[in-house]
């Protein structure tokens, strides 16, 4: 069945509407990563899998703060019963934060906290000169800086009682510093080990705006603190449903469970178009309609870290899997929260089939308008193809030590973002509908792929990569743009093969393409201006890796950071914040890693990606790797 033939009979079953009523189910838990609130969540979703006559499988993975899957730290239980901040004002009191009216006014897996305390007020805090002639003991800090590394310096160091935060990620234009500053900022600690534990609480900018003036005029102010929380080694439920075909393989949906309340579009919009997804595909398979020969296997856990464990704690998982789509916030109303569903892609070196696939299928799956008199049409959903930039769980799979291809659908920016006004009403059951479109579409498609879908899927992938080259002639950078789109182009056709392409015809591709290039795009008269340079024979080093997965974002998360002395952490904390787009650069560098490329290879890959040359740094990310046992070298 042609993917055109099967998005027709998924648009007669899709329901928008119905996934907006999960994604207002899934809003009411409080769904912290090893938390009661997420085993709730966990036992609605399987709850509902039933009630549409799928089976679930639950597996539970350890919440303990000890235990590592492939580097991912797994985190603690954690639950309050109740926290509040009064601030005291001179005669006059008034709440400032309260758990029970919004969750998000306490910064998450904070510990037990009782006490009244002045405030110290700091811009940032994330620095060791920010501290110079300001006495924190036994305050409570107010920083816009990062909970945790405030936490370090001004807690654990200086000796303050704890942090109130009035910071949040801006994303101009879309939010601004003066857009909706009533936004409460998703806000967490993330502990490692056995380190000292503190606590804090989150306020808006207005508020923090208003305090901050009140400081500045020499008032004193203090807060009243109460927090009732613990911290419990627990087990973390990861579900997954499985659709079967006659082979052992499936595709994969995946989309994470986690989130505080309420956290709607980021993600029990993913979460919602994946249920949805799975009641559309199991319909249609007992109608007849659908016949897959492959399985599809959905899976919902917490971010990343589940992801991790799931793959980890049986190695055939990731063998079984030749194709993945990953929903992550793909429900935003576009008007309301600024967003374009994106489509991203993997660095250009780890390319495939499924982005030139699951492009097709968006471009069709979407609503279409006619324009006045009809002949033209366009989309009233804003829509883009962007490069790789990570930071969900498609970055695992994706990740060549792992090599299963999962593109990424994500509304992004989003103005509501990790904040108290991610709510329901802003989200669109039209943007739930096109999700589901797509993945179902995507999903079964592939799953049921027969000899003529694997000619066309084949076709359409050497005409995107012959299109992207030609695009890549009009870029500011023509040579290294080609030279990017190529490299781009190589991979995708290669990865035919695993949909079962005869290699004779996989060669047959590559070689028109490559033909292609050499007529159409040769620029070796004009060689890229700014090709890396070797440097040296450090450089002609093989690294090799030790953790198969992305490294942590938090790198306070990793394994042996915090047996490095203060100084080195120091030092490569600012080292990462003078490099320009320093996690996606090493994280591309971890990619490129493959136990046979010299630095100097790997170098080369990130330039194909980025356009620049950051060989030095990629050096020395390396040195710091082994360093830290990450990794060795040859």
């Amino acid at each position: 069945m042609s993917f055109r033939s099967l998005l027709a009979q998924v648009r007669e079953i899709a329901s928008g509407d119905r996934a907006l009523e999960s994604v207002r189910a899934i809003a009411r838990f409080h769904r912290v990563q090893a938390s009661p609130g997420y085993d709730d969540a966990a036992r609605w979703l399987a709850e509902q899998l039933r009630g549409i006559g799928v089976e679930p499988e639950i597996e539970s993975v350890e919440g303990d703060g000890v235990t590592r899957y492939w580097g991912e730290l797994m985190p603690e239980g954690w639950e309050c019963a109740a926290a509040r901040a009064t601030l005291i004002d001179g005669e006059s009191q008034r709440v400032l934060c309260d758990y029970d009216d919004c969750r998000l006014s306490l910064v998450l897996r904070s510990a037990p906290a009782r006490g009244r305390f002045p405030i110290v007020v700091l811009e940032d805090g994330t620095e060791d000169a920010h501290y110079e002639n300001v006495d924190v003991r036994g305050a409570v800090v107010l920083t816009r800086g990062a909970a945790y590394r405030v936490h370090r310096l001004a807690v654990v160091e200086r000796g303050a009682a704890g942090i109130l935060c009035d910071g949040r990620r801006l994303f101009p234009p879309v939010r601004a510093k003066d857009v909706d500053p009533d936004q409460v900022a998703y806000t967490s600690f993330w502990w490692n080990g056995a380190e000292p534990r503190g606590w804090g609480f989150v306020v808006s900018p207005r508020v923090g705006a208003e305090l901050r003036a009140r400081l500045a005029s020499a008032v004193p102010l203090a807060l009243d603190v109460a927090i009732d929380s613990r911290r419990f080694p627990t087990t973390i439920p990861i579900v997954t449903a499985h659709l079967a075909g006659s082979e052992d393989r499936d595709v994969l949906v995946i989309s994470h469970l986690c989130h505080p309340e309420p956290s709607a579009n980021d993600n029990a919009s993913g979460v919602a178009a994946s249920l949805e997804t799975v009641r559309v595909l199991s319909t249609l398979r007992a109608s007849g309609v659908w016949r897959p020969r492959a399985g599809v296997r959905f899976v919902w856990m917490p971010e990343l870290t589940g992801t991790c464990a799931w793959l980890a704690r049986d190695p055939g998982r990731a063998r079984r899997l030749f194709a993945g789509i990953n929903l992550d916030m793909v429900g935003e109303d576009q008007e309301a929260c600024g967003s374009t569903l994106l489509l991203e892609h993997p660095p250009c070196f780890a390319a495939s089939f499924a982005e030139d696939l699951l492009a097709r299928i968006r471009s069709e799956a979407v609503d279409w308008v006619t324009d006045f008199s009809g002949p033209g049409h366009y989309a009233l959903t804003r829509m883009a193809e962007v490069p790789y930039s990570g930071g969900s769980d498609h970055a695992v799979l994706i990740d060549p030590a792992v090599g299963v291809p999962t593109p990424m659908l994500i509304q992004w920016p989003d103005r509501y973002y990790h904040s108290s006004h991610d709510t329901p009403d802003r989200t669109d059951p039209r943007s739930l509908a096109l999700a589901v479109r797509c993945a179902a579409t995507y999903a079964g498609h592939l799953a049921a792929l027969g000899d003529g879908d694997r000619e066309a899927i084949a076709r359409a992938v050497a005409h995107g990569a012959r299109s992207r080259v030609l695009r890549a002639l009009d870029a500011p950078h023509p040579a290294w743009a080609v030279a990017r789109a190529t490299c781009a182009g190589e991979r995708a056709i290669e990865s035919l093969a695993a949909l079962g392409e005869h290699a004779a015809r996989v060669a047959e591709f590559r070689a028109a393409f490559d033909a292609f290039v050499a007529r159409e795009a040769d620029l070796s008269s004009a060689p890229p201006a700014n090709l890396p340079r070797t440097l040296g024979a450090r450089t002609q080093q093989v690294p090799r890796r030790s953790i198969p997965a992305p490294l942590g974002m938090l790198r306070h998360l990793s394994p042996g950071w915090h047996e490095q002395p203060r100084a080195e952490r120091e030092a490569w904390r600012a080292f990462e914040l003078e490099t320009p787009g320093a996690p996606t650069v090493f994280e591309l560098a971890w990619y490129a890693c493959d136990g046979s490329r010299t630095i100097d290879g790997i170098v080369h890959l990130v330039w194909l990606e980025t356009g620049i040359d950051h060989g030095s740094a990629i050096a020395r990310f390396f040195e710091w790797t082994e360093r830290l046992g990450w990794s060795d070298s040859a």
